[in-house]
Order: C-alpha cells, then structure tokens, then sequence
C-alpha cells in the first residue's frame, strides 16, 4: 500500500494512499480515527458518488468518480468508464484513498504548496481536477456525432453505425449520471471566503461539463431517430417498387391464368389470331396502368 504525503503544511496535511488492502484500511481507520463503516464504501470499486458527514470524528467523507484514461470506445459501464476516488476530509487533514494511480493528484499538489491550500481549497481543486477528466471525452463524443451526422444525412451510412451510435449514447448517458451524482458533494463543499472563487469554479466547471454531456445526449438520440426514418423510408421504397411490379402484372397473371386452363371446350380455343389479340390486350392493360401511375404520381 504506497502511502504518499502529497501536500503539508502548518495546519494541513494530505495523506494519498494507493490500492490498500483490508487489513491496510483497517489500520489506516485506527492510525486516522476514520468510521469503520464509512471505510468499508472505500472498498466497494463500483460505489457511485455520495457524501457523509461523520460528527463523531467530525470527518466529511466525499466518494468521487473521474474518467478513466484509456476507457475503449465500446465500454459501457461506470466501472469502465470512470475509476472511484474517495476523501476523508477535516480542518486539518485530507485522506484520498484511490485504487489506481491518478495523474491529476499530483497538479493539485503542486498548487496546493504554491498558493498554500488549506483542506476545503485542497477538496475544491480535488473535484475541479475529478471534473475535468470528462471534458476531453465529451468533446470526443461530439466530434465523432459530427462524422455520424454526415454519413447519415449524405445516406453513406455504414452497417454498424446503430451499434456505434448506442455505444455513444451509452457513454454519455454513464457520464451525464455521475455528473449528475457528484453534485452532492460539490454542495457540501464548504470553504472560507478566500476559498470562495476557487468553489465557484468548480460549480462553473460542473454546470459546463454536464452541459456538454447533455448536449451529447440530445444529438444522439436525434441521430438515432434520423437513422431509424431513413431506415423506414428505405423500406418503403422497396416496397413501394415491389407493389408496382405486383400491379403490373396482377391483370396479365389474371389473363394467363384463364387462358391457361387445359378445358376441351373453351371459347375462342380455335381463333386464329387469339394468341396475338391475348398479347395486345395484356400490352395495353399494361399501358393503360402505367399512364394510370404516371398521372397519380406514383412513378
């Protein structure tokens, strides 16, 4: 369990710790007078955001989610998607306990010790960092909806594009959630007046984020409803060219189908020029429903 001291300072100390084991975080909770039981959500990878406060340590404890660097375009779960970073947070210390390394940690450090943060500005730029992982996939997301839009409307639509498009859908609808989850934490962030811009960013930065997130969602099922029309319109094109073919040759099936019957008596079975007139009125039955489409417009 690498144990890392990421910022301290006279009143403040961070304390980061990296994928502990349960023995570990049993410890970490006597070392650190955590809640056994709030401790326990640390273990849990798949726990969505939340916040407690625990009055009898007086400890706020914060449960963050952060896009995962790398995540494949078909992922399609949170714990796919995005990794889990929780916070112990008091007047004097923070605690982030997290299972993989995260990159952004170490930024958040380096400004802590150049404008000298204390734990509310540490928690504040924690969660603007956390939000800012889910700004370059968004942008993603659009940019990839742009393409799809083009293929569409110019009808050079690939066969996956209904998967591709889900998968999109999907994504965004995962990132729109947490979104949506985190901003329970983000409320109970309190800080002093000098923290007071620093939290305004941070809710500016969650509007903006989730914005985008909606933005998405709106396009995409746009463009899903889009494909399933032209679908529906490429349907009844062929059907409609298969119904003209049946109504042209419904009357000369018809035709053929009496004189095709193997009877000794029949009228006209011994008229010279019967085969011939038979062919002129199937011709002009033709004709004549033809000129019956063209003026309906149905050709």
């Amino acid at each position: 369990m690498p144990i890392k001291e990421r910022y301290s300072s006279i009143s403040v100390k961070w304390i980061d710790v990296i994928d502990p084991s349960p023995s570990e975080m049993e410890q970490l909770s006597k070392d650190y007078k955590l809640n056994q039981f709030i401790v326990l959500d640390c273990m849990q990878p798949e726990h969505l955001p939340k916040y407690e406060y625990d009055e009898d340590n007086e400890y706020h404890f914060l449960i963050l989610r952060y896009y995962a660097h790398g995540a494949g375009e078909i992922a399609s779960s949170i714990q796919e998607l995005t990794n889990k970073i929780a916070i112990f947070s008091s007047n004097e210390i923070v605690v982030t306990i997290h299972k993989t390394e995260t990159p952004f940690l170490d930024l958040v450090a380096r400004k802590a010790v150049k404008h000298d943060f204390d734990t509310a500005e540490v928690l504040s730029r924690i969660v603007w960092e956390a939000l800012e992982t889910f700004d370059q996939p968004a942008n993603k997301l659009s940019d990839e909806l742009d393409e799809y839009e083009s293929q569409i409307m110019l009808r050079k639509t690939i066969s996956d594009v209904t998967e591709a498009l889900f998968y999109i859908k999907r994504q965004a609808s995962i990132a729109h959630k947490v979104l949506m989850l985190m901003l329970e934490p983000i409320n109970h962030i309190q800080t002093k007046p000098s923290g007071e811009a620093l939290l305004r960013d941070v809710r500016d930065q969650h509007l903006k984020i989730q914005t985008l997130y909606n933005q998405v969602l709106e396009d995409v099922n746009n463009l899903l409803n889009i494909s399933v029309a032209f679908a529906a319109q490429r349907t009844s094109e062929v059907m409609r060219v298969l119904t003209v073919f049946s109504v042209f040759f419904m009357p000369l099936t018809f035709i053929v189908g009496i004189y095709g019957m193997n009877f000794e008596f029949m009228p006209e079975l011994k008229q010279r020029w019967g085969y011939p007139v038979v062919l002129i009125i199937m011709a002009a039955v033709s004709g004549f429903i033809y000129v019956w489409f063209r003026r309906k417009k149905w050709l």
